[in-house]
């Protein structure tokens, strides 16, 4: 086929009048817009799926592996972000850095793995904030001493209907993340912890 004559898998554009981005979950698909994507995801999961098994074979659920970096990388990344990374914050703090964290991550899931879910799903996100917290408490070691039932309902009561910067109701992007905690490694951070709670890295990375 002709390249120009792709087409949006959603609106039908032409890659010959607008760019094509392909999903980058299973190559195959492709779209004009961030919003095609989202608007065809319930139709193509079942399709994206069956095209992954037919592709060369990857570790999707493995987590990055420090020890197999330079001695100094891997010092580097295990220190910004080890295992009690949230404990040496405030209440507040913590819960905001867990917010955003588990914001980051929809946006890389959808970034590099064309996976739309919760708000990129248009579905309510703090179902699937609750997923995410439900995971965070299987960790050993990742909340702080001080969690319980009643500071999680505070946690998930601070994500929703506020006027924080920290809403799963608003999409953030890593400039964001960079520009409101004013650390060019604040993304890392919060990926290596996201990392720490659904136990592997973002598929397509």
């Amino acid at each position: 086929m002709d390249p120009s004559q792709k087409a949006c898998a959603r609106c039908h554009n032409l890659q010959a009048d607008i760019p094509l981005k392909r999903c980058a979950k299973c190559q195959n698909q492709w779209y004009c817009s961030r919003d095609c994507q989202k608007a065809d995801w319930k139709a193509h999961k079942a399709f994206c799926a069956s095209s992954q098994q037919s592709n060369a074979q990857r570790e999707p659920h493995a987590t990055t592996n420090f020890d197999a970096m330079p001695k100094v990388f891997g010092n580097f990344f295990k220190g910004i972000c080890p295992d009690n990374y949230l404990h040496q914050f405030p209440k507040k703090d913590a819960f905001r850095q867990l917010i955003d964290c588990y914001r980051m991550r929809v946006e890389d899931d959808y970034n590099f793995a064309g996976d739309t879910r919760g708000l990129y799903n248009g579905d309510d996100p703090l179902a699937d904030f609750q997923e995410f917290l439900d995971m965070a408490e299987t960790r050993g070691g990742i909340l702080p001493s001080w969690w319980s039932d009643g500071k999680r309902k505070e946690c998930e009561e601070s994500a929703v209907g506020t006027s924080n910067w920290s809403d799963l109701n608003a999409a953030v992007e890593k400039q964001d993340v960079i520009e409101h905690y004013g650390d060019p490694t604040m993304p890392m951070k919060l990926r290596l912890l996201a990392e720490k709670i659904y136990g592997k890295k973002i598929e397509g990375t």
